[in-house]
């Protein structure tokens, strides 16, 4: 039921009631660490319930199955991303602003950080980008969350260049934020096979030079 948490066993024998929201969390951090480890086939909820120290159950009570599970644990990333592109946004030198340029090299530095401190993020995104494309259902809701970041990107762009005292256009601002993405995750793909090829300072150079153009 919603609301109710799970029992554990700790030493000493007495059970303590473990709130909801986290066991959710904690269901979320170990599934991540397990698909990472063991792919999507490899990691089965009983996997994930076990290795998090809880019942099946407590799985299903927060994840209707596997595909769901994947997705929240993705999505969750996601967020964090979007976020750290919003933050680096925001940093400026005595609140200076440089325009949508210097917006692009600082979101592209932001994901390139990220992406360096979680190598198995760009693994697992292509494995679920792979079960998003066969999965109607799966990909009609990833592509609804990709367009609302795409949407939050594209809004910082138009704000940097407003400031800068350039009208930048909503058309354009969405293609700048959809090429963001795209050379995140073609650099984080060239990157897996030849780390020396997507060098990190690359993701940042190109955004800031295509959005002086």
């Amino acid at each position: 039921m919603a609301g109710e948490g799970e029992s554990q066993q700790p030493e000493g024998g007495r059970q303590r009631r473990i709130k909801r929201n986290e066991v959710r969390r904690r269901i979320l951090e170990v599934a991540y660490s397990l698909f990472a480890e063991r792919g999507y086939e490899g990691a089965s909820l009983e996997r994930v319930a076990e290795a998090a120290g809880f019942s099946k159950g407590a799985v299903y009570s927060n994840f209707a199955n596997k595909d769901e599970l994947f997705y929240e644990l993705i999505a969750a990333r996601i967020d964090e991303r979007a976020e750290a592109v919003r933050a680096a946004s925001a940093k400026r030198a005595a609140g200076k602003r440089e325009g949508a340029a210097m917006a692009a090299r600082l979101a592209g530095e932001a994901l390139r950080d990220m992406g360096a401190a979680d190598p198995a993020w760009q693994m697992l995104f292509l494995e679920f980008w792979l079960r998003c494309v066969r999965n109607e259902e799966l990909r009609a809701k990833f592509a609804e969350r990709r367009r609302a970041m795409r949407a939050g990107i594209a809004d910082l762009f138009e704000e940097e260049a407003a400031a800068a005292g350039v009208a930048l256009g909503r058309a354009r601002s969405m293609d700048l934020a959809t090429t963001v993405l795209a050379l995140s995750n073609g650099l984080g793909i060239e990157g897996l096979i030849d780390p020396e090829a997507a060098r990190p300072a690359l993701l940042g150079e190109l955004l800031a030079r295509m959005v002086s153009a």
